[in-house]
């Protein structure tokens, strides 16, 4: 019953979805074969998906899937009977997935640098922009990001050092950012305000591993801003700078999430999450009471017939069901941890025509240094 009900629910969603257009020409037959096993996943699912297909070099179908996912996936649309029945299931089991603000600016971004890697720089300059643009919106995820900052004058330098110039003077006088940051930034903005126009520099961008899983804890009575505190399973490598390479890692995407049932950030959410509670409590008190029951009543019927092993059973199977209650309820109260998983869990910048010392890379520990070119 289930599972139908799940699959009511999918097919439900799939029929309400808007349809992706294909792109004029897939880039090869592979690239199609990802794009087309990707049109019917979930929004979360899709944007790994994107990341999939920037990786192979389906430049074409990352422009295609991008835009259709930041364009359907950028607002909260409020349903009444969607927001009420997550009351009594887990988070994110009956609406769609939302982007984060840094998920909303770094798919601009690729969508940029695809068009980059297809030699239109006009075309990328405007997503570039339009990145700039999702990082300001005041939508229902919102809120500016270091790492994207430091993308955004990265990228910017090549095109246009007066552009970059702003982004960088906000990373040089950030108070959150780490002084290797901070020492990179005013590196960059002394080097703008000395040469002008013509300090234009190729920083090529990689991307390093992938974002750690996450894992989470509640307590819905000591914590004052949130009922969960989510955290990240794994670490990030340490932020570097030196005169000719930068290492940024993307702890701050982490701290984001974290930031999801906060009362001053999404205070709908917040009160979902206790309201949530004495459903969670009841599963598990039916959980307990049938676990009990099938033990109970299975062995008084052992006793009649003279059947021990029909009491072991009993129990055992009893046993069994209230440990799988227990799950429910954890099932239950959980927080949407729903999110862009195959992200970097940093970025490495560096400017390889140059003959400044790069001394970050040789810094860090390198069997957990694997690159991906992200720009050309």
């Amino acid at each position: 019953m289930k599972k139908l009900c799940l699959l009511f629910l999918v097919l439900s969603a799939c029929a309400s979805k808007p349809q992706i257009t294909k792109p004029k020409k897939f880039t090869s037959i592979p690239c199609q074969q990802s794009f087309s096993d990707g049109v019917f996943e979930p929004s979360d699912r899709q944007l790994n998906r994107v990341s999939t297909l920037f990786e192979m070099g389906c430049f074409n179908e990352v422009i295609v899937l991008g835009s259709y996912i930041r364009s359907h996936h950028r607002d909260k649309f409020y349903s009444i009977t969607s927001e009420i029945g997550e009351l009594a299931t887990p988070e994110g089991t009956l609406t769609e997935y939302i982007l984060e603000s840094y998920e909303r600016s770094y798919l601009s971004l690729l969508i940029s640098l695809s068009y980059l890697n297809l030699n239109d720089e006009n075309a990328a300059q405007v997503e570039l922009r339009q990145s700039m643009t999702d990082e300001q919106a005041q939508l229902y995820n919102h809120g500016n990001d270091p790492v994207i900052t430091v993308l955004h004058a990265t990228l910017w330098t090549r095109f246009d050092p007066q552009v970059a110039r702003p982004y960088w003077k906000r990373l040089s006088e950030d108070k959150k950012s780490s002084k290797a940051v901070v020492k990179f930034a005013q590196a960059r903005l002394s080097e703008i305000d000395r040469s002008g126009s013509s300090a234009k520099r190729n920083w090529k961008v990689y991307g390093i591993g992938t974002l750690p899983g996450l894992t989470w804890e509640a307590d819905f009575i000591k914590r004052e801003k949130g009922p969960y505190r989510i955290s990240a399973t794994g670490g990030f490598p340490k932020t570097c700078s030196s005169d000719g390479d930068l290492i940024v890692p993307t702890s701050s995407w982490i701290d984001k999430l974290s930031r999801r049932y906060e009362v001053d950030y999404h205070p709908i959410l917040y009160t979902k999450s206790l309201l949530r509670v004495p459903f969670g409590v009841t599963y598990g008190i039916l959980g307990v009471s049938a676990g009990v029951a099938v033990g109970f009543s299975g062995c008084i019927l052992a006793s009649q017939i003279r059947a021990d092993e029909l009491c072991r059973a009993a129990i055992h199977g009893g046993g069994g069901i209230i440990m799988a209650s227990g799950d429910l309820v954890e099932y239950t109260l959980g927080p949407d941890l729903r999110h862009w998983e195959n992200l970097p869990n940093a970025f490495y910048i560096v400017d390889e025509s140059s003959g400044e010392n790069k001394e970050c890379l040789s810094s860090q520990d390198k069997e957990n240094m694997v690159l991906r070119a992200l720009s050309r």
